[in-house]
C-alpha cells in the first residue's frame, strides 16, 4: 500500500482532468512523503506501549483510511482538504516500513539474524517493484481510483495479519555488538528525549550508518530519476525500463544475500557500499549511448544498493539501546524517505544539466561521503584502509568460505 500510493495518484490525477494533473500530484505526493521527515516525534510510542504490534497495525488502518478519503475526494472537494489527509497518512508512513522492521527480535550478528534481516530487506524491494505494477494493472482494469482504494483494503488485511506476527523478547545481547551504556533517566520525559532522532545521533556506529543511508537514498533516487530521463532520450517508454532494470538487480541482491548473509560490521560495510555507487554511475556515463549496456549498469545498481538496505537494518537491531530500539527504526526509516524525495527533487532542479554531468557528480559524491566516514570510525585515514582491507576479506570469506 505504501509503496504504490504514489504511482496510484499520478494516474489518479492524469485522469481525473484536473487543471493541473501532474503539479497536484506533485504536491500529493509531497504531502505523503514530507511528514516521513518526523516520524521520530511519534516513533517512541512502540517502545512504550506492551505490545507494538497494536501500534503498527493501527497505523495500517489510518493509513489505509486516510488513503481512501483521499482516493474519494481527490478532484471532488477543496484540495487543502485533500492535501491534509495526504499528510495524516505520510505521517504514519515509518510505522509501516521502520515500525514492522523493529517487530523482528534479534541483536546478534550471526548468519540467522542477517539472513532475516535480508529477507526483510527483499520484502522492501518485492514491495517496490510490485505495488506500481499492481496498482497500474488494477487501474487499467478498474479505474485509478478503484486501484487505490483495493490499495486500501490490502493495507486494512496487511493491518490484521501484523497482528498475528509472533513478537517475543529479544535474546540476550552480542558481547561484540558495540552500544549505549545503560542510564536509567531522571524523568521519563528524559528517556523521550533519549529516543529515535537523539539516540541516532548520539550513539557513534548508529550515526555513521545512519548518514550513509541517508546520503545514499539521496543518490540512488536521484540517480534513477536520471536513469530514466536518460532512458526518454533514447525512446519514449524507456525510462521504465530503467526503473525495471534497478528493481530487478535489488531483488536480485536480496535475494543473493538471504541465501548467504553478510557477516561484515554494519557501519564498515556501509562505507563499501556507498562508495560502490560510484562505479556503476560512472560506467551509465561510459555507455550511456548503448541502451542494453545502460540497463545492465542500473541493474548493477540495484545489486549494489541491496547490502545498504540489508545492513542499515542490521545496525539498527545490533546497536541501538533497548529503552528506544523500535524509535532508532521508525526515524531512520522515515528520514530515509525524506532524503530519497530530496534526492528526486535535486534530479528534477539538475534538468538543465546533462545526464552524463548529474551523473558524474552523483558518483563524486558517493566517494566524497564514504572516506571521511570511513576515516571517521577510528579518527584516521591509517585506519580506513585497515577497514577497508578487512571489509574486502570479509567479503572474499562470505564468497569463499571454505578457502
Amino acid at each position: 500500500m505504501d509503496a504504490g500510493t504514489t504511482v496510484g495518484m499520478v494516474l489518479l490525477c492524469t485522469a481525473s482532468h484536473l487543471a493541473s494533473p501532474l503539479r497536484t500530484a506533485g504536491l500529493v505526493g509531497a504531502a505523503l512523503t514530507i511528514p516521513h521527515a518526523f516520524g521520530f516525534l511519534s516513533a517512541p510510542l512502540l517502545d512504550r506501549v506492551g505490545d507494538p504490534r497494536r501500534v503498527v497495525a493501527a497505523a495500517a488502518g489510518l493509513f489505509a483510511g486516510l488513503l481512501m478519503l483521499t482516493t474519494a475526494w481527490l478532484g471532488k472537494s477543496p484540495l487543502p482538504v485533500v492535501l491534509v489527509l495526504a499528510l495524516g497518512a505520510g505521517a504514519v508512513g515509518p510505522m509501516l516500513t521502520g515500525g514492522l522492521s523493529s517487530l523482528q527480535e534479534g541483536r546478534s550478528a550471526d548468519d540467522r539474524t542477517r539472513r532475516l534481516r535480508a529477507v526483510d530487506a527483499l520484502t522492501y524491494g518485492l514491495a517496490g517493484a510490485g505495488a506500481p505494477v499492481v496498482v497500474s494493472a488494477l487501474a487499467t482494469a478498474i479505474s485509478p481510483r478503484g486501484g487505490l482504494l483495493a490499495l486500501s483494503c490490502l493495507g486494512l488485511v496487511g493491518g490484521l495479519l501484523v497482528l498475528r506476527l509472533p513478537v517475543g523478547r529479544p535474546p540476550a545481547p552480542d558481547a561484540s555488538v558495540t552500544r549505549l551504556p545503560p542510564t536509567e533517566p531522571a524523568h521519563p520525559s528524559a528517556d523521550a528525549a533519549r529516543s529515535g532522532l537523539f539516540t541516532v545521533l548520539r550513539h557513534a556506529p548508529l550515526r555513521r550508518v545512519a548518514l550513509l543511508t541517508w546520503v545514499g537514498a539521496l543518490l540512488v533516487s536521484a540517480a534513477l530519476l536520471t536513469g530514466m530521463r536518460l532512458g526518454e532520450d533514447h525512446a519514449s517508454g524507456y525510462g521504465g525500463w530503467v526503473a525495471v532494470a534497478f528493481g530487478l538487480g535489488g531483488l536480485a541482491g536480496g535475494l543473493a544475500l538471504t541465501i548467504r548473509p553478510l557477516r561484515m560490521q554494519s557501519d564498515r560495510g556501509m562505507v563499501l557500499f556507498v562508495a560502490a555507487l560510484a562505479p556503476p554511475l560512472v560506467a551509465v556515463v561510459l555507455v550511456e549511448r548503448w541502451f542494453p549496456a545502460v540497463l545492465a549498469t542500473y541493474a548493477l545498481l540495484g545489486l549494489v544498493v541491496a547490502p545498504q538496505t540489508v545492513l542499515s537494518l542490521a545496525a539498527r537491531g545490533e546497536h541501538a539501546p533497548d529503552r528506544a530500539r523500535r524509535s532508532v527504526f521508525v526515524t531512520i526509516a522515515g528520514t530515509k524517505v525524506a532524503f530519497a524525495s530530496a534526492g528526486t527533487a535535486l534530479a528534477g532542479l539538475a534538468e538543465g544539466w546533462n545526464a552524463q554531468a548529474t551523473l558524474t557528480v552523483l558518483a563524486a559524491v558517493a566517494l566524497a561521503s564514504s572516506i571521511p566516514a570511513g576515516a571517521a570510525i577510528r579518527g584516521s585515514r591509517r585506519y580506513f584502509h585497515r577497514v577497508m582491507k578487512n571489509t574486502l576479506s570479509d567479503v572474499m570469506r562470505t564468497t569463499f568460505p571454505g578457502d
